[in-house]
């Protein structure tokens, strides 16, 4: 790396006390008239326990379908993904709740409260109720829900909402926490006040997290570490992000300038 972290590795490292590994991942799907469309194409990245590493690319990289294979939804054409050293379909069965993702939409179920909500995980691993309710009372408390335990999805703001889907994916304990452009879809202002708040309820646990976004900003705040992608997927460069970068106006700027370029260099041709 370059003096001040900011330096492009172009080969993603092995690193110890590793907790993902993707290797010379491939993914490819047919669209409606038959045409194959390559998603991922030939990715190998590590994450290390406790990292919280940003992905980054132009519309079209295929960053969520790979979001996909890692939680076993899908399943690659070629490569393989590894959590603890053990292929990603063995530890996604035998370790249920241990992966949790939050997507953009917060998909909670309008017939539940919030407190049964962030409890649905919970009873979907078949803790029993009166602990899971704890444990979900004990999230809407963190995420500043506690008076609304009762309330209806419809009863919520949307930056309301999205708290109760981060309670939902604490709860359970996780050790990997996928980010699918978790904050994009509240206005600047709420996701501002959600990503400061989940910063610090993610500082307080030993989770890794991984997070998808098209904000250079929010990888900058959240991220250790930023992969960018090009697209189809495919890692152009690694950006490490000091500590204090995102205070550092001048550093995050240099950051941001460097992500920009090499995503543009990454879009896949029109």
């Amino acid at each position: 790396m370059a003096a001040g972290g900011t330096g492009v590795n172009h080969q993603a490292a092995d690193a110890p006390a590793c907790k993902l590994t993707v290797a010379r991942a491939r993914k490819s799907f047919h669209q409606a008239g038959g045409d194959e469309v390559l998603a991922v194409a030939d990715v190998s990245f590590s994450v290390r326990t406790g990292e919280y590493v940003a992905i980054v690319g132009p519309t079209g990289a295929g960053k969520s379908v790979l979001f996909d294979c890692l939680l076993g939804l899908k399943r690659l054409d070629g490569g393989e993904i590894r959590i603890d050293n053990r292929p990603v379909e063995n530890f996604v069965r035998e370790k249920r709740g241990c992966i949790t993702r939050i997507f953009q939409e917060d998909r909670l179920l309008p017939w539940l409260s919030a407190l049964d909500n962030a409890a649905f995980g919970l009873q979907v691993q078949g803790v029993p109720e009166q602990e899971r309710r704890d444990r979900a009372a004990r999230w809407l408390d963190a995420v500043g829900l506690g008076g609304f335990k009762n309330a209806l999805p419809r009863e919520l703001s949307g930056g309301m909402r999205q708290r109760v889907n981060i309670a939902r994916a604490f709860a359970p304990n996780p050790e990997l926490v996928l980010l699918d452009e978790a904050f994009s879809a509240l206005d600047d202002v709420t996701a501002s006040r959600l990503r400061g708040d989940f910063k610090k309820l993610a500082q307080s646990q030993s989770t890794t997290f991984l997070i998808v976004t098209h904000s250079i900003d929010e990888a900058i705040f959240l991220a250790n570490r930023i992969l960018v992608f090009g697209a189809p997927a495919r890692l152009m460069a690694e950006i490490a992000v000091p500590n204090g970068a995102w205070e550092d106006r001048a550093l995050s700027d240099r950051i941001k300038e460097q992500v920009r370029s090499l995503i543009a260099a990454g879009a896949r041709p029109h």
